[in-house]
């Protein structure tokens, strides 16, 4: 019974995924989807007596969660409250199924086929969605013959889908998937490694088509956070020497070319030096002075709204409104603050920056548990997560997949997989060391 109580968990959740994701296309059906989603979770607590999960994230879960009708009912914006809160429900009912459902080896492998294809999936629409900036001159021509045959998506601007947006996505790929090839390898199994290392070209490929300067720099961050964690994780002595030595070094040199560059013209070369933004231009081309700007006026909304923020979602509405730009034009859909951080406490104010901030500290410290303990794909899964989010933070520096927004669905089933891999990391622990059909290659 509690096996098909948790099929049919996964099930509904699956049917609700495209509702929840375009909740304004099929408005009528989101309330079913919601309905269908919590008598499941009643059904199987009555069974199971298991409402949620037991994980390290549960105590800053709960103040994430509280905020969440807090910055609902702070909003004056339903239209753009409403899809937020859809995906914001999506996913924890996605970490919620997955954080349940990986408990072993075997279940870690199928949770991890599921992230795969949630990020092939939306790095497809991505891609024939898009539309692309003019950048990089060199990448003109391949990308002038990329067709668009998803214009017109339910939520998508006019313009196309903003590869910036992708690119934030791909911070969770890139890292996840060079750690794959490492972990399959080391337990000698080909076929999973050539899988992800098909895996992390396609991620690199694509991250370099959607000329995403932020995206680039997270990437690269993303990928040298996993071989600094790599090293530091392990067994031998001039590894994690060599990962604390070579870091330090480069941010030294890093910090030394801002410094004789300037920080400025660093900014210009990487975002662009036009101070204004018009309509047409707006897609992925807001300068470095054009974020500082919006960064400014985000910093204004908290202070105005430190607890309940200014509503999810209503950013967009709102900088126009109380907290008008100058440097980019009144007709420009400004989606996001730019910032993540500063995203997460416009939307949720700050005490939805506090749980924001536990989540991603707890993943930290999970991740790095588990790649201590665990067999050479667990540590890669866990290694991988991690590098991924702070990959993705990185970027967040200069952009935001905001809360509630749909490639941000892949940051809570990584969040499932982090919270579930201690789990996975137990249930092998206890295997008889006498039984060869346990090993951890099975």
């Amino acid at each position: 019974m509690a096996r098909a109580v948790a099929i049919l968990e996964l099930l509904v959740l699956l049917a609700a995924m495209p509702l929840l994701l375009f909740p304004s296309y099929w408005s009528h059906w989101t309330a079913f989807a919601l309905v269908g989603l919590l008598l499941v979770w009643l059904l199987r607590w009555a069974v199971q007596r298991e409402l949620w999960p037991l994980t390290p994230f549960n105590g800053a879960l709960v103040l994430f969660v509280v905020t969440i009708p807090v910055a609902v009912w702070a909003s004056a914006l339903p239209e753009l409250t409403i899809p937020k809160l859809a995906g914001l429900i999506l996913g924890l009912a996605a970490f919620r199924a997955i954080a349940l459902a990986v408990h072993n080896r075997n279940t870690l492998g199928w949770g991890l086929v599921v992230f795969s294809l949630l990020g092939l999936g939306m790095t497809a629409a991505g891609v024939l969605g898009a539309g692309w900036p003019a950048k990089v001159r060199l990448l003109q021509p391949l990308v002038a013959r990329l067709p668009r045959l998803l214009a017109g998506l339910p939520g998508a601007p006019a313009e196309g889908i903003n590869p910036n947006q992708l690119a934030g996505l791909l911070m969770l790929y890139l890292p996840f998937s060079a750690a794959g090839v490492l972990g399959w390898w080391q337990e000698r199994h080909p076929w999973p490694a050539l899988v992800s290392l098909a895996g992390l070209g396609l991620a690199a490929g694509t991250l370099t088509l959607t000329q995403s300067r932020g995206g680039w720099v997270g990437g690269a961050c993303g990928m040298l956070a996993l071989a600094v964690l790599w090293a530091l994780s392990s067994q031998r002595r001039w590894l994690r020497i060599l990962a604390v030595v070579t870091p330090a070094l480069i941010v030294a040199v890093t910090i030394s070319t801002v410094l004789y560059v300037g920080p400025g013209r660093v900014g210009e070369i990487l975002y662009g030096a036009e101070p204004s933004v018009k309509l047409e231009q707006a897609v992925g081309q807001i300068s470095i002075t054009g974020r500082v700007e919006i960064w400014s006026r985000a910093i204004y909304a908290i202070q105005d709204f430190p607890f309940t923020g200014t509503g999810l979602g209503t950013f967009r509405r709102v900088v126009n409104l109380l907290y008008p730009l100058f440097l980019v034009g009144p007709d420009v859909d400004i989606a996001h603050a730019h910032n993540m951080f500063l995203q997460v406490a416009v939307d949720l104010g700050l005490p939805g920056l506090v749980a924001y901030l536990a989540l991603l500290w707890l993943a930290g410290v999970v991740t790095w548990q588990v790649a201590r303990r665990g067999s050479p794909v667990v540590r890669a899964t866990a290694l991988g997560l991690l590098a991924g989010l702070i990959g993705l933070h990185v970027y967040g520096l200069t952009d935001a997949l905001a809360p509630g927004s749909k490639p941000g669905l892949a940051f809570w089933v990584a969040l499932g997989l982090i919270a579930a891999l201690p789990r996975v990391v137990k249930a092998r622990e206890s295997w008889p060391a006498d039984d060869p059909s346990l090993s951890p290659g099975q």
